[in-house]
Order: structure tokens, then sequence, then C-alpha cells
């Protein structure tokens, strides 16, 4: 009978442990090194679900929890990472195009020093260095602009996945064989200048940008970036665009529902909202009893953690106070200097928990800069919206949202206080504004499938075949000119003209016989003429 029993148990106990997530856990190193915080909620939100899961997990953020109640779960400080755009001031960006392009080459070199300090942080040596023997399942690195980290992959022999809290930009999407468009809308890239039916000229200046832009990616900044890469894993390595071309996975943070429908490749996986939570957060009292109190309804502005209010030229600040100061509603703005004088039906803050501002049943409009996260956000809690993009793919998310009818788009450059005043009057007052929100947020939630859940079982997936290379583009590794037919198209194009040519010639030439026909016809009919001529004359004369 013991013997039974002892047998009952042992067999239980390894039940359990095949079918627990213990049993199936897997080491992981997720190294997400942009300091943004919002793009850091999303890869947090994923690190800590998977680790729930039952996996090791290493990672590397500027955004560290400290949590000392987590099991398995160790984080590779890259806080200091801040202290590099702390001067950084996206508030101008509109009114200074001198300082956009100066930002976006800033942010190319940021990628450089950032590739640097997250391969020589001492924490992360001491797993990839030289004579130690640690192993991990997957590897998932950002994307947005340290290719360098992907090395870290090839050197654990593990799988590689890659991760981005935005769209892929068409530097990624050529490397991996996604068409590329150059002026369909969903090219972020190019801000104001994309859209369905341009002209000819905008789209051949769109395609020249795009090109030249992809150029120098791949001739610039991944020449730098591999020198990086060899420099910490010695010559002796692949290139870095072939490991990215052997990415297993692609994770994108963008409901699809609220991007620009594309064609896609199919280890891309889309992913949305995973840092909204479930309980809104608590707001303070003092502004929950502002909020409570407004009967009428409120509106919230915020233009998110990169581009400070306080920063905005003076006249701006004035545009805004003198609309708000007119208005019915109270307003919640996110404003970084508590001195700053407003009107008194506005409420001021440096920090707000926006989640629950937004789930607060009075409010009736957000006005925003179009990030991905608080796009999220808004559609998740039904809340109409006013676009004033600064940058990248703000401009893309806020068009994209007006395309969907629950969105006014308002060009901070030129805006006007009426025009801000009567925008928010008419979304406030609409009805169908929010009813068409309601809409969308039922087609976002109405899926087979929880979007988290459908994130890790792909990284599982990838973990537990080791890789995913029958999801490639079979045509990756094909030269670019074959990948797009260009050379069959330049062929047509020669032996059309070339035969175009040759039917010119031979028309022309037959033209010419003729034309010589009629001429010598011409000239036996003129002689014939003048000899009858002649020979009456003759006649008559005589």
């Amino acid at each position: 009978m013991r013997l039974i029993t002892g047998t009952f148990s042992i067999i239980t106990i390894l039940w359990i442990l095949i079918t627990s997530n213990l049993a199936c856990s897997k080491r992981l190193l997720i190294i997400t090194p942009a300091p943004s915080y919002s793009h850091q909620i999303v890869f947090r939100a994923l690190c800590l679900a998977l680790n729930k899961r039952g996996h090791e997990i290493i990672t590397l953020t500027p955004n560290v929890l400290n949590d000392s109640s987590l099991i398995n779960y160790t984080e590779i400080d890259f806080g200091f990472e801040y202290e590099k755009i702390d001067d950084t001031d996206l508030s101008q960006t509109r009114w200074n195009l001198t300082q956009l392009g100066g930002l976006k080459t800033r942010l190319l070199r940021l990628g450089h020093d950032i590739a640097e300090d997250v391969l020589s942080h001492p924490d992360l040596l001491k797993y990839y260095a030289n004579g130690t023997n640690v192993q991990f399942d997957a590897v998932i690195a950002e994307m947005i602009m340290t290719p360098a980290i992907y090395m870290l992959a090839h050197k654990f022999h593990a799988p590689l996945i890659g991760i981005m809290s935005m769209d892929l930009q068409n530097c990624h999407r050529f490397n991996f064989g996604s068409p590329v468009l150059s002026s369909h809308p969903s090219n972020w890239e190019l801000e104001n200048y994309t859209g369905l039916n341009l002209p000819f000229w905008k789209r051949l200046t769109n395609y020249i940008n795009t090109w030249w832009s992809i150029y120098s990616w791949f001739n610039t900044f991944v020449v730098k970036q591999q020198q990086i890469a060899e420099k910490y894993f010695g010559k002796d390595i692949p290139h870095v665009i072939d490991v990215a071309k052997n990415m297993s996975l692609i994770l994108i943070n963008q409901e699809p529902l609220l991007a620009y429908a594309r064609p896609e490749i199919p280890n891309i996986i889309h992913f949305s909202g995973l840092h909204i939570k479930k309980t809104p957060p608590v707001l303070s009292k003092n502004l929950k009893d502002f909020l409570d109190s407004a009967t009428n309804g409120f509106i919230y502005m915020s233009l998110g953690t990169n581009v400070k209010s306080k920063l905005l030229p003076k006249g701006m600040l004035e545009i805004f106070t003198n609309a708000f100061a007119n208005l019915p509603y109270k307003v919640l703005w996110k404003f970084e200097n508590d001195s700053f004088h407003v009107p008194s039906n506005v409420f001021i803050s440096k920090w707000i928990q926006q989640q629950g501002v937004l789930a607060h049943p009075n409010i009736k409009l957000f006005i925003y800069q179009g990030g991905l996260q608080s796009t999220e956000e808004a559609v998740h809690y039904a809340v109409p919206l006013i676009g004033m993009p600064f940058v990248f793919d703000q401009v893309y998310q806020v068009k994209k949202m007006v395309s969907l009818g629950v969105a006014k788009h308002l060009d901070i450059v030129q805006l006007t206080t009426p025009e801000l005043h009567d925008t928010i009057l008419e979304i406030a007052g609409d009805k169908r504004y929010k009813d068409r929100m309601l809409t969308l947020r039922a087609l976002t939630k109405d899926k087979p499938y929880d979007s988290l859940e459908n994130a890790i079982w792909w990284i599982e997936f990838v973990m537990r075949h080791n890789g995913a290379p029958h999801l490639h583009f079979n045509g990756v590794d094909t030269a670019w000119y074959q990948q797009f037919d260009l050379d069959i198209i330049v062929f047509l194009t020669i032996i059309s003209f070339s035969v175009l040519c040759a039917f010119s010639a031979i028309i022309g030439w037959g033209l010419k016989l003729l034309f010589k026909y009629y001429d010598i016809n011409n000239r036996i009919h003129k002689r014939y003429v003048l000899l009858k001529m002649l020979a009456t004359k003759k006649i008559k004369s005589g």
C-alpha cells in the first residue's frame, strides 16, 4: 500500500512539474535601451507577463522597477541614458525646420552612443564576455536605432526577436523584404507629405526622399553600427544586416485598426494596449475633486512626456489660455510649471495619471500630440481627440484618427484662438464623435485572442522551435533590383523602345519611298502637261 501511495505521489509531482510553467521556463535577454518612458511602459508590460509565465528575464531598461518581490527577474539599470536627452526640446521643432533636421541627425548619433553604452555596460558584459557559459533561449532587442545589439543573439546562438513601440521604419522594411511604399499614408517617416492619389511630382519627391533615406541608413549609419559590433564581438562576426534578416519574429506595438492597412511579411506580429491598466489608477484628491465638480464636462490637454508645454512659444501659450478661459468647460492641462498663471477654470499639474483622467465620466475631449500610447488609451476609454502633432509618427497617427472620424487635426504653427476655441466646442458638443469612438473601441476589442497572450505565444513558439525561418520572406536575400523586378522593367522598357524605334524607322522609310514615288510621278505629269501645251501651241502657230 505504501509503495502504491509513494508511486502515486511521485507521478502526481511529475505531472504537476510537466504541466506547470516552471517545467517549460526559458531564459530571455531583453534589451530595450531607448530613453523614452512611453516606449518603456509597453516593453515592461511584456517583460512582466513573460516572467509571470515562469520565464527567467534579464532586461536592460532605462526605467527599472526595483521590485524585490519579483523572482527570476534581473534588471540592468540604463537610466543614466536619460541625461543625454535632457536638453532635447521637441516643443520648438514645428517652428524651426533647421532644429527638426538637426534633431533627426542627433538621434542617429544618439543611436551610436546608446549601442556603445549597452555593449560596454558591466552588468551586461558579465553575460557575454569571453569565458562565460551563459545561455539564453531568445534575445529580444529594440529595433529603433541600435542594430549593433542584434549581435548578442549571434553570440548566444539564440533566436533573435525584434520589438518596436511604433511602426517599422522604411530601412527595416527594405531589409526584411517588406514592400516600401514611398507615398502611401503608412509611410510615417515623411509625415505630412504622404497620401492617396497624390500628383506625379509629389510622388516623385516622396520616392527620392524615401530611397535616399534608406540608402543613407545602409551606407552610413549601419557602417558605424557594424564597427561598434566588431569592437565588442571581434572582426569574425556576420554583418548586422545579415543578423537582422534572420530575425525570427518582429513584434510591433500597433493596433492594425489604428494604422493604414498595408501588406506585411509573415513574421510581423502586431500587439497593442499592453500598458493599459485593467483598473484605472486612483487620482489625487485635489484632482479628483476638480474633475468631479466639472458637471458640465472637462477638457484634458497633454503633449506627452517628450514635448513640454512650458517650452512652447509665449504667443502659443497665450492662444491656449485665451481659448480655455472662454470655454463652458473646465480644463485639465499637463503643464510643467506650477507657477504659470492660468484662468480660473484651468487646473495644471506637472504629472497626471492619464488613464485615470481618461476613464473619468465627465471628460469631453482629449487634446494631445498624437502619441501612439495616448491614442490607444483614448480609444480604450472612448474619448474624442484633437491632435496637434510635432514630430515623427505623431502626424501619421493623428491623420489616421481624423480619417476614422474621431478626431480633428490642428496645425499648431498656424493655430489661432478662435480656431482652437471653435474646434473644442464642435467636438465636445457633437455626440457623433463620441459615438464613432465607441464603435472604434468595440472593433479593437473584437478579436479571437488577447493581444498580450498572442505576443507571448509567438515568443514561446520561437523558443520551442529555436527560431522560425519558415516565416521569413523567401526573397529577402535577392538583389534589390531583382526583388522589385526592376531589371525586367528596364529590359522590357528597352525592348519596347527599340521596337518602337524600329517601327518608326520602317514607317519613316516607307513614307520616304511613298513621297519619292509621288514626287517622280508628279514630275512626269508636269513634264507631260508642259510637252502637251508646247505641242498644242506649235500646232496652232503652224
